[in-house]
C-alpha cells in the first residue's frame, strides 16, 4: 500500500484508506473519492495530480493526495 502520489500515470489504484483529520476526510469522500473506489492515473508529474474515476477526471493537490492510501489493481 502505498499513498496516491505514488501511482504511475496510466496504472489503477483501489482507494484502501482516507487519513488525516476528520474535515480533510470528508473534504476528500465529497470529491468523489471513497474506499474500495478504482481510479486510474492520469496525471503524475508537476503541480496536482489528475485521476479518473469512471469518466470523471478529479484533480488533487499533493499534499491532499498524499493522505489518500491505495493497492495497486
Amino acid at each position: 500500500m502505498m499513498p496516491l502520489n505514488g501511482v504511475a500515470i496510466g496504472r489503477y489504484a483501489e482507494v484502501n484508506d482516507i487519513q488525516g483529520s476528520e474535515r480533510i476526510c470528508k473534504k476528500i469522500m465529497e470529491m468523489g473519492l471513497n474506499k474500495g473506489m478504482v481510479i486510474q492515473m492520469v496525471r503524475n508529474d508537476e503541480g496536482p495530480l489528475i485521476i479518473k474515476i469512471g469518466e470523471t477526471r478529479l484533480a488533487l493537490g499533493r499534499g491532499m493526495a498524499q493522505k489518500v492510501i491505495v493497492k495497486e489493481v
